[in-house]
């Protein structure tokens, strides 16, 4: 295990070079306006955790409002502002202009080491702790830049997972760590998980086409979710669980997406229904049938904060059982014999999204209250509905912007028919289940996260499970 984390340390490291933000390859992807990475990924643009444009960091408020309109420089918080290494956004830093220069050509990077060390402190299936990682290359290559054609981009996601997770442990239908299912449950290897192409037509459309991984496309459209590696780590906090049945880890399609102000308000695609998260997945293409996804979503305020309403539904055409496995995991009951196959599968999801405080000095504190409930036909999908609530805080201390925390409640249904199905064999209940973490920046490229679930997995027979962990994510 030793020897598979330094050389994942080290690969990392190699290609730390051309590393950027996650977040602002999203916008890139999504915004011309965006484009111009020469000032974004200059070293003398780098802030550190209490610096932003014109040092207006801290502020003291009382109702949302600036207390005598006046903001607090960063350095009456107790911080220098000037660029060190324990302040710089990146560990490499600029690497003497070759991060900058390649991000003028159009070839932008993420690079990422996440590492995890989690347990089933009580409950669950078994008490064990373990540890494991994931290593990141998110790649964008921007069309105008590179000589292609105007508002082209491309995303490439490619990851290596290494040692253990907690997933199997926890119980049946719990997942704590929705991150380390990426290649593939339980497999050690590198694959590419994701390759997206994207043609701007305009500034409000754009088609797009490729392989895309689930978490990344929730990630564009709720940055917020922050795909595991940052924010909630259990699944059904991240997203509407009864989406895998029908959804894969990395699914082959093409679609269309509605843009507005950068941000995805509406989108039509059609997928396959089968897994390519290890795999191109082009010689059996739609061979199991297609999904077909419609998203739409209404930008709202509420007391001048920004918010948004949003639904989105999905059908396959694909046959099934409810106690078929999934990408994601195996289903409890493997070997009973379902009644009959189903052909068809839906799901219909409300998302609310709101944030409720936001400091005015300052757009990186907020507080934000997110909630997502979707239904399900319930057979073949061995859920019939889920729903979560969320709040989380992003720099609730002033001098602290960078730190992140959240507290959310998941509750997921199981279908009366999957019930019947397996009660005779093993005993099932819904699942639920609470997690509350907290995310320190001890420098901007290094982050470790306190996180703690309480969860009952679908196995009744299994007492509730505490689950304490750590999360460390670095960035080159």
């Amino acid at each position: 295990m030793k020897s598979g984390v330094i050389s994942v340390v080290l690969l990392s490291i190699s290609l730390a070079c051309v590393s950027v933000r996650a977040d602002e390859t999203a916008s890139l992807l999504l915004s011309e306006a965006a484009v111009d990475g020469n000032d974004l990924l200059s070293d003398s643009a780098l802030a550190p955790i209490s610096h932003v444009a014109e040092q207006e960091a801290c502020c003291e408020s009382t109702d949302g409002g600036c207390l005598g309109d006046e903001c607090v420089g960063a350095t009456d918080c107790g911080y220098e502002c000037s660029e060190s290494l324990f302040s710089r956004e990146y560990l490499t830093g600029d690497l003497f202009g070759a991060r900058s220069g390649l991000a003028e050509h159009g070839v932008l990077a993420d690079i990422q080491l996440t590492q995890f060390y989690q347990g089933v402190a009580s409950g669950g299936r078994r008490r064990t702790f373990l540890y494991g990682g994931k290593a990141d290359y998110m790649f964008t290559f921007q069309g105008e830049q590179l000589g292609l054609n105007k508002g082209f981009s491309a995303i490439l996601h490619a990851e290596s997972r290494f040692g253990s997770d907690i997933n199997g442990a926890a119980g049946a239908l719990s997942f704590p760590n929705s991150n380390m299912f990426y290649p593939l449950p339980g497999q050690h290897e590198t694959a590419i998980t994701g390759l997206m192409f994207m043609q701007a037509l305009s500034e409000n459309f754009a088609l797009t086409a490729g392989k895309y991984n689930l978490l990344d496309l929730w990630n564009m459209i709720y940055p917020n979710t922050g795909r595991g590696i940052n924010g909630f780590m259990n699944l059904s906090m991240i997203a509407p669980t009864p989406i895998i049945r029908t959804t894969n880890l990395s699914i082959n399609g093409a679609g269309a997406m509605g843009l507005h102000e950068g941000q995805i308000q509406s989108a039509l695609m059609v997928y396959d229904t089968t897994n390519s998260s290890t795999t191109a997945g082009l010689d059996d293409l739609f061979d199991q049938g297609a999904v077909v996804l419609g998203y739409g979503r209404i930008f709202t305020e509420w007391r001048g904060l920004p918010g948004s309403h949003a639904l989105l539904g999905n059908w396959s055409s694909r046959t099934y059982t409810s106690v078929d496995p999934t990408s994601w995991t195996v289903i409890p009951g493997q070997g009973v014999v379902a009644a009959g196959q189903q052909t068809g599968s839906w799901t219909i999801s409300y998302i609310l999204d709101q944030v409720v405080w936001a400091d005015c000095c300052n757009d990186k504190r907020d507080v934000r209250l997110m909630s997502q409930w979707m239904i399900a036909d319930g057979d073949p999908n061995p859920y019939r509905w889920s729903g979560n609530i969320a709040l989380q805080a992003n720099g609730l201390f002033a001098c602290r912007e960078q730190d992140s925390l959240g507290i959310g409640y998941f509750y997921n249904e199981l279908s009366s028919d999957f019930k019947s199905l397996l009660n005779g064999v093993v005993p099932i209940r819904n699942t639920q289940g609470v997690e509350l973490y907290y995310n320190m920046a001890w420098t901007p490229w290094f982050h470790v996260t306190a996180d703690l679930q309480v969860l009952e997995d679908a196995n009744a027979a299994d007492d509730t499970s505490v689950l304490p962990g750590l999360r460390a994510n670095l960035r080159f």
